[in-house]
């Protein structure tokens, strides 16, 4: 029967391989950081501005589209 793997000793092997990479240029640490995530994501994360956009004019017309809307269901 085979032995259980010991996922310490993977891992160990691994982070040596990491810091290999690193010492040798082959990667950045970003890029490592990226094969590493648990998650993998194509897109980099944006930071998004949420501040308000538009006149106080603009604003008033669309909130009264909304009541005149809301009103009309």
């Amino acid at each position: 029967m085979n032995e259980p793997a010991d996922m310490e000793l993977i891992e160990g092997r691994q982070r040596a391989e990491d810091l290999r990479r690193l010492a040798a240029g082959e990667v950045t640490p970003d890029q490592l950081q990226r094969e590493n995530a648990i998650v993998q994501s194509a897109a980099d994360i944006l930071h998004v501005d949420f501040s308000p956009k538009g006149t106080r004019e603009q604003w008033a017309r669309i909130i009264e589209n909304l009541q005149q809307n809301s009103e009309n269901i």
